[in-house]
Order: C-alpha cells, then structure tokens, then sequence
C-alpha cells in the first residue's frame, strides 16, 4: 500500500482505511467480536483481542461468570481464554500485552512467552463489571495508554461519572484516581506531550480535555464516539449509531478526520454497515495516541482482502460448478445450491437441504440408482436419501431411503415417507444400524423388489409396496453431505 495515510479500525469486521482516498478494505481477520488492536515495534503481525461471546448476551452475572472465553491473537499465536470483554490493549515498552479485561472489572497484563502466566491491577474492590442490567459496581475499565513509567487507564463508570486512573508501569501499583467533573461514559485516553488529557466523551460526540474539562471538538451529528488516534497533524475518531448493545453490530459506522492544532473538522469517512466502531489505529505514520510506533506489516494487509477472498471464492464456485453439470446432467434441481467440488462431489450445507430428481426417471427393471456419499458424523440431521419423489417443487410427496449418522462412525438405513403434510420413520419396515459414514450406494430392482448394497455388500431388500419406485421421479436427497457421481 502506497497511501501515506492508513487507519486500521475494529468494529464488527477489521477494516483497512485510506484516509486519503477513502477507500475502505475489510480484511480477512478472525475477529470474534474484536475490540483491541495493537502490534509489537517492528513487528509484522498484528495483536488483538477477542471476547469470543455476542456481548449482547451478557445481562446478568451468570453470563458474565459464563464470558470468560475472551482471548489475546499474535498472528497465528493465541493466548488462553480467560479474559471477560476484553476492550482495549496495547504491546507495552517491557514486550507484553496491557488488557482492559473490562467484565473482571480489572486491568489484565499478559506475557505470550509464558502462557497462562498474567498480572492483574484494579481501582476499585468490584470483582465483576455487572450483576445485572440495573446494577453496575464495577468501574468499566476500557482504554489504557502507556507514557514515561506510567500506565494510564480510563474508567467509563456507568451513571456515577467516569474516572482517570494513574499506574506505575510495569509494577502496576495504582498512583491516584482522579474523578471528570460532570462526564461520565468516556472511551479512550491520550496524554499529550504538552500533557493535555483527551479522550473521548461517546455519548456528547466530543473530544474533551478532561484535566482542563472542556471540549476540545464536537461531531454535530447524533452518534456515539469512541477509537482515537492521532499523528502529528490530525486526529482520527471512531463513530457508531447511538443504540443499544443489540442493534449496534450492524449499524452504519464513520470515522472523523480532525486537524490537530485548529481542532477543526477535516473529514468525515462513511466506513459503511460494520457496526459501533471499538478502536481506531494509525499504521503508517506514528500514532501518538498509541504506542507511536508505524506498523511493519502494511504491505502484507491487502491479501487478507475479504472482498478479494469472497470474489475469488465465488468466481470458483461457479467454474467449478459448471465442470461438475456434465456428470450430474441427467438432474434437474428441485431445492438448495450445493457447492461443487474439485471430484464432482456436490456438498449440502446444514443450512441448506439440496434434492434434485431424474425428470424422465427409467422404470422397472430399469431403475437404479448408483452415488457416493459422505456424511458429517458431527453434523445433526446430516444424512442422504435415494428418494422417488411425487411432489412438485417443494420438500414434500416422496418416499425416502435415508442413510443418516446415529454414532461417532456408523449410520443407519431407514425407510421414510412424506405423505404430503409430514415426514413418518418406518422403522418396522427398514432399519439397518452399522452401516459407513461413506462409501458408495447402489439400489436396483431384484425378484420384485429392490436390493440396496454399500460398498458392493447387500444392505437390504425393500419390497416395491414399502418403496413404490415407478410411481415418481428417482432422486437423491442430502443435508451436511457430499455426493459423488458413482465410480
């Protein structure tokens, strides 16, 4: 990337951001409900954390007891899941990684090299951000800011007024905690090197000085404000929509371009439906409001392109589904779009049900039916049928012999009839335990009847009156599977 200007912002995917050209990347990162982002000086990989739970979620002590699944990612390196709404981080000057483990109500200091080994601080007693919706003891610890051998922390602080905590670092022994006059609900924290204290008051969408108590910078607009950077010359601020926990993921999002010495508004970026924007970074200039260090790893960002990733997916999706038609030919789909594989193999999705039906199916002694298959042991309601199909475009009118999983690495065969209101088992007829997860299925007419072999050895013989084969379309029937033209 080439742009002099780029922004790195956490809402509810990772988005890459020309701050010249307005362009806006969203990149192929893992970020199971991110929220910090940081990177180590010199390092190629970005640091963030993750609280691996919909936050929305979290209503009462039981869920925040429960949210514990929060984790820090290196690259490819992840701590353990230990950390409650992890919120803002920052790699430190000792080499380890400052979290505002927010749900414990604490401020979390975590060491890669040696896991599971971590050094907590506090302001206040509360073990727990929240009880419940109404009752807040905790000090909702959310941004950190690391300057001279002092850590400094930011508590929102619910409806009892936010506060500005003062740490020694890396002892983390807790200097002073000094209340904002007449603000409460701030995000972020930047001391200057004139020693200004800014930070962002979300719900006013300002920049306020909170030593000197006044705004420094107004968005005009009703939004909720909260990520801050600067450079030398401007300053980047996050926006989402003002709304509850539950609508904020899928909002429309911004971020704000500030000239720093008139603190005049330069630029406002659409980033568009990403959701409540968490953190903001500058990468390729020093970010003052962050550790100052510009980010090694510029170049490696435009690969992790999801649009890029998601264009060439579908692109081979589609070429690959055209390559496999010829083997399929002789059906026509009814339902679903299964995805084609390299082999031929056409694989329902769980959330997709695929049946597909022979128009001119042959009959008598002429009828038979040879596929592979592969079902998905851990997948429930994952199974594929032989089906002779009477219904007209819909999941309904059939008979069915379905091979589904029942066990680890067995599946079974039964008989099932939709009779054009619902589907029946009927177990006393056809039920086969101890059958293959996958293999090859042939099904053709013997002695008036039809013989159903698995891998070449008989399986079982289905009389025409439990399975009346000429009375409707031969077809196949599958849910978290893949088929396979027959060998």
């Amino acid at each position: 990337m080439k742009s002099k200007n780029l922004a790195l912002v956490s809402a509810s995917a990772l988005l890459l951001v020309d701050l010249d050209t307005r362009n806006v990347i969203p990149l192929d990162t893992e970020n199971s409900e991110g929220y910090g982002v940081s990177w180590f000086p010199g390092g190629r990989n970005l640091v963030l954390a993750h609280s691996a739970v919909d936050s929305a979620r979290l209503v009462d002590l039981k869920s925040y007891v429960e949210s514990e699944l929060g984790y820090i990612s290196h690259g490819q390196e992840k701590s353990g899941p230990f950390l409650s709404q992890p919120h803002q981080i920052l790699c430190a000057s000792d080499g380890r990684i400052v979290c505002a483990n927010t749900g414990r109500n604490t401020i979390s200091v975590i060491d890669l090299k040696r896991p599971g080994h971590f050094q907590e601080a506090r302001i206040s007693a509360s073990r727990w951000d929240r009880l419940s919706t109404t009752e807040h003891p905790g000090d909702h610890l959310n941004s950190v800011f690391e300057k001279d051998g002092f850590l400094y922390v930011i508590a929102h602080g619910f409806h009892k007024g936010s506060q500005l905590a003062k740490f020694t670092y890396p002892s983390l022994e807790l200097v002073d905690v000094t209340p904002i006059k007449n603000r409460t609900g701030l995000h972020n924290i930047w001391i200057t090197a004139d020693g200004r204290q800014v930070s962002c008051h979300s719900d006013a969408g300002a920049l306020v000085d909170v030593g000197e108590g006044r705004v420094l910078w107004e968005s005009g607009s009703l939004c909720y404000l909260r990520g801050l950077a600067a450079s030398a010359d401007y300053i980047v601020v996050g926006e989402g929509r003002k709304a509850p926990r539950e609508i904020r993921r899928n909002s429309m999002s911004g971020i704000w371009v500030v000239d720093r010495k008139t603190w005049q508004t330069l630029d406002y970026v659409p980033l568009g439906w990403y959701g409540a924007v968490k953190e903001v970074r500058l990468l390729s200039v020093p970010d003052e409001a962050h550790h100052g260090h510009v980010f090694a790893g510029i170049e490696d960002l435009p690969a992790l392109d999801a649009h890029a990733k998601i264009r060439t997916d579908r692109l081979n999706a589609a070429h690959r589904a055209s390559r496999s038609r010829k083997a399929w030919q002789r059906f026509r789909p009814v339902c679903g779009i299964p995805s084609a594989g390299e082999d031929g193999g056409l694989t329902a999705d769980l959330e997709d049900l695929c049946l597909m039906v022979e128009p001119s199916s042959p009959q008598g002694a002429s009828w038979r039916m040879s596929i592979g298959y592969r079902i998905e042991s851990d997948a429930p309601h994952s199974h594929v049928s032989i089906v002779t199909y009477r219904g007209y475009g819909a999941d309904t009118d059939m008979h069915a012999l379905l091979i589904s999983a029942y066990a680890r690495d067995r599946a079974r065969l039964q008989l099932w009839v939709h009779d054009g209101n619902e589907w029946s088992a009927k177990n006393d007829a056809i039920c086969v335990d101890g059958l293959p997860l996958a293999g090859e299925i042939h099904i053709a007419p013997s002695l008036g009847g039809l013989e159903c072999s698995i891998n070449g050895e008989p399986v079982a013989k289905i009389p025409k009156e439990l399975f009346p084969w000429e009375s409707g379309a031969a077809g196949i029937r599958w849910l978290g599977a893949t088929i396979y033209p027959a060998k």
